[in-house]
C-alpha cells in the first residue's frame, strides 16, 4: 500500500513544472513517475554540458540514477514517449546518417584497398628489380595518409545493452550514454546491471580502465553516465532478492534515487477532452538546444563547471550537516548511513540540472538550492519508506510504549520538558540501563516521531514530541 508525500512539482522551474502537469493532463499517470522521467531526460541532456563545484573545488558529474517502481498499466511508456520524443528522432535520424555513411565508407574503403594492394605490388615489384622506386613510395605514403575514417555512430541511448557493449561505446568518440527504460524488466533480469562496480564507476565520473585480451588496453575518461529506470515493483523484489545485498553492500542503491508513486489506476476519469499542448513544446526546445550543443562540442572537452552563491552554498552545508546529523544513533537515517552519504551530493546534482536546463546565468542560486533540498527530500522519504524493515517484533513495539510513557511520566513529576539519555540509563527501567537496548528503543521512538533529541557537546537531550527544549 502507498502512503508516500506527494512530489513537491512546484518546487521546479516553471519550463520543467508545466511540462509535468501537461503530461499529466494527457496521461492522468502519477505525478512522482513523471516527474522522474523529467529529471532522467534532463540528466541525460545536461550531463555532457555541465558539472558541478561543490565546497572546497570539489568537482563531480551531475548525472543522476533514477529507480522508479510502478506496476503495469500506470502509463509508464506513453510518459516516456512524451518526454523523450524529440530525444528518439534524434536517435532515429543520426542512425540513418550513420547507415547512409557507413555505405558510403564502405565503397571508399573498398577502392582504398584496391589502390594499397596495387602500389604495394608495384613497390615490391620495383625493390625487387633494383629500378627506381621513390615515386611509387611518395604514392603510398600520400594514399596511406588518405586512409578514409569509419563514421562516428552517434547513440546516447541505451536500453538492453552488456557491460561490454556501453564500455566500448565511451571508450571511442562519445563520452556520454543513458541507460533508459520505461520497462526496465529485461534490465533488472539481463546483463546490464551485472557489473555495478562499473557502474558505480561511471556516477562518480572516475577513469575506468577497459582489458581485453586480443587488445590493447583501453580507459574510459571523464564519461557520463544517467541511469532512468521504471520497473514493476515485482521485478524489482526479485532482483533485490537476487542481488539486493550486493547492490546495497557496494553502494548502488545510496547512488540512486529510488521511488514508488502512488497509483492513479481508478481514477483517471475523463473530464474535458481538451488539454494543454502548449508546455511540452518549449520543454523539448530546451531539451534539444542543450543536446545538439553537446554534441557540437564535444570533442572541446570544457564543460562549464557550475558554482554556487554565497548564500546558496551555505544552504548546501547546512544540509549536508542535517545529513550528518540525522545519521547519528537518534537520527532518522541511522539505519541508512550509506544512502544519507550520497544525499548532499545529489542534491547539488539536482540543483545544478535545474539551474542549468532553466537557463539561469551565473551561479546556482539560494532559492534554486532550496527545489533542490525539497526534491532530494523527498527522495530520501521514499527510500526509508521504501527499505525500512517492517515492525514484526510485538515485544519491540511494546518496549518502546514502556520507555515512552516512562519518559513522558518522568518530565511530569519533575515539570521538566527534557532529560538526558543518561538519565535513561541510570534512572529508567532495568532493561533500558544497557546502552545499546536504550538506543535501540530510542531509535524507535524516534523513527516513530514520538520523541524529539538535540545533542550539545556529548550530551543527548531527549523530549517528548510537542514539548520545547
Amino acid at each position: 500500500m502507498f502512503n508516500g508525500s506527494p512530489f513537491p512539482v512546484d518546487a521546479f522551474p516553471q519550463i520543467i513544472r508545466n511540462a509535468i502537469y501537461e503530461v499529466e493532463q494527457h496521461t492522468q499517470a502519477p505525478q512522482a513517475l513523471i516527474a522522474a522521467s523529467a529529471l532522467g531526460v534532463i540528466s541525460l541532456a545536461c550531463q555532457n554540458r555541465i558539472d558541478v563545484c561543490r565546497l572546497n573545488n570539489l568537482r563531480g558529474p551531475v548525472s543522476l540514477f533514477l529507480l522508479t517502481l510502478a506496476e503495469s498499466g500506470e502509463r509508464k511508456s506513453t510518459v516516456d514517449k512524451l518526454l523523450m520524443e524529440p530525444l528518439y528522432q534524434l536517435e532515429e535520424n543520426l542512425f540513418e546518417k550513420y547507415t547512409h555513411d557507413l555505405t558510403v565508407w564502405r565503397n571508399d574503403e573498398a577502392i582504398f584497398n584496391i589502390e594499397k594492394k596495387s602500389l604495394m605490388s608495384k613497390l615490391k615489384s620495383e625493390i625487387r628489380r633494383n629500378k627506381d622506386h621513390l615515386a611509387t613510395n611518395e604514392k603510398l605514403k600520400v594514399l596511406l595518409a588518405s586512409h578514409p575514417k569509419s563514421p562516428v555512430r552517434f547513440k546516447q541511448i541505451f536500453n538492453d545493452a552488456t557491460p561490454a557493449a556501453i564500455k566500448d561505446y565511451l571508450c571511442g568518440y562519445w563520452r556520454s550514454v543513458g541507460i533508459m527504460s520505461d520497462e526496465a524488466g529485461t534490465i533488472f533480469n539481463g546483463y546490464t546491471l551485472n557489473e555495478l562496480p562499473f557502474i558505480n564507476k561511471m556516477w562518480d565520473g572516475a577513469m575506468f580502465p577497459v582489458e581485453r585480451k586480443s587488445e590493447p588496453e583501453k580507459l574510459i575518461r571523464d564519461a557520463r553516465m544517467t541511469l532512468s529506470l521504471m520497473v514493476q515493483p515485482n521485478i524489482f523484489k526479485g532482483y533485490i532478492k537476487r542481488k539486493g545485498d550486493m547492490a546495497k553492500g557496494i553502494g548502488f542503491f545510496a547512488r540512486c534515487l529510488i521511488c514508488q508513486p502512488g497509483s492513479t489506476q481508478g481514477n483517471r476519469q475523463i473530464t474535458s477532452p481538451v488539454v494543454s499542448t502548449e508546455y511540452l513544446p518549449i520543454f523539448h526546445q530546451r531539451l534539444m538546444k542543450i543536446v545538439n550543443e553537446s554534441i557540437a562540442r564535444n570533442n572541446e572537452n570544457d564543460r562549464l563547471c557550475l558554482r554556487f552563491t554565497v548564500e546558496a552554498e551555505k544552504r548546501w552545508i547546512a544540509f549536508s550537516n542535517n545529513v550528518e546529523y540525522e545519521m547519528g544513533i537518534l537520527g532518522r537515517l541511522s539505519n541508512f548511513k550509506d544512502y544519507a552519504s550520497k544525499m548532499a551530493e545529489n542534491m547539488a546534482r539536482i540543483a545544478a540540472l535545474l539551474h542549468h536546463f532553466n537557463g539561469d546565468e551565473g551561479d546556482i542560486s539560494l532559492l534554486t538550492v532550496e527545489a533542490a533540498v525539497e526534491i532530494s527530500t523527498w527522495y530520501v522519504g521514499e527510500y526509508v519508506r521504501l527499505f525500512s524493515k517492517p515492525q514484526e517484533f510485538t515485544l519491540a513495539i511494546s518496549e518502546a510504549d514502556e520507555l515512552y510513557w516512562w519518559i513522558n511520566n518522568y518530565c511530569i513529576r519533575l515539570k521538566a520538558s527534557w532529560i538526558t539519555k543518561n538519565t535513561v540509563l541510570q534512572y529508567g527501567p532495568n532493561k533500558f540501563r544497557n546502552r545499546s537496548k536504550a538506543n535501540e528503543v530510542l531509535n524507535t521512538l524516534y523513527s516513530q516521531n514520538r520523541i524529539l533529541t538535540e545533542k550539545k557537546g556529548k550530551t543527548v537531550f531527549i523530549a517528548i514530541a510537542g514539548s520545547i527544549f
